[in-house]
């Protein structure tokens, strides 16, 4: 009866492992290593979430690992009976080609005091369980900067996702499992208890745009904001919370509502409104080297008004594409040329000319 029944459950993985042919379809749940040591079950808690991160297919991780798909179905279920130390190797030459592979991609961020500030709390709520809170105008580089964190960090650790703008409770559970590899279609509470499974004390939920989980009523319960700060009261894993200026003015406003969560933010970072020259230089200096005192006075103008960083960036492309079209290396003048541009098509007094002697 006994090899009847393992029979049946080897037959039921194997097609289970076959029917994924679009992304591996796997929860992630960390009870299916308990039984290993902590360095194999860091290895495999890496590779799962890449997995899940890239989208893979299982064909697609068994040609990474050096195994078939079936056998890798076992080993992220925790019912492989080979050798894990084996796994393990596999997992570390994978991981090595994936790193390598980063450091030659085109990089378009830039390290400067905003995204400092926006690591240091990131590095905080992680080491030491806690939450952080995030907050800063309108496109002044947080979630490119929270990305780059994960990336640098690429541990298998951090959870990224981003807020829904819509679905509530629902939306927001769906979109956690789903990057968790728990499936989209679960109910409200078998959803819940699948996010505890696929997190502890050694894992970061971020969720960037927390703004829109704010309650539309101030007297309405926050319930997507509970369920968060349940999720890491429960697991005791770090959160981190990005979010506009308008999220921490709201909990201010609301203290006694939001006080479980308020009384838990260990590292709240503010990023300052006003944006400095030494924080787009660095921006600007990926675009052409040495830029002139005349150009990052500009750059750090338009980095200042709406759209900040964001628009200042994509006029930094613009120029680029001017300077292929021209089949030329970017230098300073298509950058003001673009700078131009924006203006003429929004109707405002053109003012940003290359000085003269430096076009």
């Amino acid at each position: 009866m006994e090899t009847n029944r393992l029979a049946e459950i080897s037959k039921s993985e194997n097609a289970e492992a076959s029917s994924a042919h679009s992304r591996i379809n796997i929860p992630l749940n960390l009870e299916n290593w308990r039984a290993l040591d902590q360095e194999t079950q860091n290895e495999l808690l890496w590779f799962h979430q890449h997995a899940l991160d890239q989208k893979l297919t299982l064909k697609d991780c068994g040609a990474a690992l050096g195994y078939d798909g079936s056998t890798v179905f076992r080993v992220l279920k925790g019912t492989y009976e080979g050798s894990w130390k084996n796994v393990v190797e596999a997992i570390r030459s994978y991981r090595k080609l994936v790193l390598n592979r980063a450091t030659i991609q085109k990089n378009e961020f830039s390290e400067n005091g905003l995204t400092r500030l926006i690591y240091a709390g990131l590095d905080y709520a992680l080491a030491n369980n806690s939450i952080t809170l995030i907050t800063g105008e309108s496109r002044q580089g947080k979630s490119i900067t929270v990305r780059n964190w994960q990336q640098a960090n690429n541990h298998g650790r951090s959870v990224l996702i981003t807020a829904p703008a819509f679905g509530g409770t629902k939306g927001l559970l769906r979109d956690i499992c789903e990057t968790c590899g728990q499936g989209k279609n679960k109910s409200t509470p078998d959803a819940h208890a699948a996010i505890l499974r696929a997190f502890n004390g050694n894992r970061i939920l971020i969720v960037d745009e927390a703004h829109r989980l704010l309650p539309g009523d101030r007297r309405s319960n926050p319930v997507n904001l509970e369920i968060l700060r349940d999720i890491h009261d429960r697991t005791g894993c770090a959160l981190a919370l990005i979010a506009t200026a308008r999220f921490d003015a709201e909990l201010r406003k609301g203290e006694y509502m939001f006080e479980q969560l308020i009384g838990r933010i260990g590292m709240p970072i503010r990023l300052p409104r006003k944006i400095k020259k030494t924080d787009i230089s660095p921006i600007v200096s990926q675009y052409v080297s040495r830029p002139s005192d005349a150009l990052l006075d500009i750059c750090n103008d338009i980095a200042n008004k709406p759209g900040r960083l964001g628009i200042m960036v994509e006029t930094l492309k613009v120029a680029s594409r001017i300077a292929k079209k021209k089949s030329a290396k970017l230098d300073e003048s298509h950058i003001f040329s673009a700078i131009k541009l924006r203006e003429q098509m929004q109707g405002e007094t053109v003012y940003a000319e290359a000085p003269k002697g430096e076009a």
